[in-house]
């Protein structure tokens, strides 16, 4: 009886919260940039931005702040990578996007520490992630920045 009665709640449950999903107005995420106009629009400069603070150290804190804010956009960005349409599968593409998340988060940590050195190899590990996902989505197999 016990059995019977968890298993009519669940079922119970199951049906209302249908009931309820059909009745409701499409809620979730909706993308507008594809991949292309991501990468042009927020990755490039985020990232630019990210390369110059790591060239030319910050002077002050309004500096460090910027650098911080345009690693945490580029994390950000990467996220984005993995949302909707832009997946262009679920192995690579996913590990490659959060290998984007993962060393602009390491660039953040360090522009907010103020740690030029850690910023320096952040980018170490950006540049690794951007070339290891141009290879094969964007490039063809060639290096990143090589002639076509």
């Amino acid at each position: 009886m016990r059995r019977s009665l968890t298993f009519s709640v669940v079922v119970v449950a199951a049906l209302a919260a249908s009931v309820s999903a059909q009745r409701s107005p499409a809620v979730g995420i909706r993308t507008l940039a594809n991949v292309r106009e991501l990468h042009d629009i927020v990755i490039s400069p985020a990232s630019d931005a990210v390369f110059a603070a790591s060239s030319n150290q910050p002077l002050d804190a309004k500096g460090w702040t910027d650098a911080h804010n345009q690693a945490v956009l580029l994390a950000e960005s990467g996220n984005l990578l993995m949302v909707g349409t832009r997946v262009r599968d679920t192995g690579n593409w996913m590990k490659m996007s959060r290998a984007m998340v993962d060393a602009a988060a390491l660039a953040a940590t360090a522009a907010e520490k103020k740690d030029a050195k850690a910023l320096e190899a952040a980018t170490d590990s950006i540049t690794t992630a951007c070339m290891e996902c141009h290879r094969p989505y964007r490039d063809g197999g060639r290096q990143m920045g090589a002639p076509k």
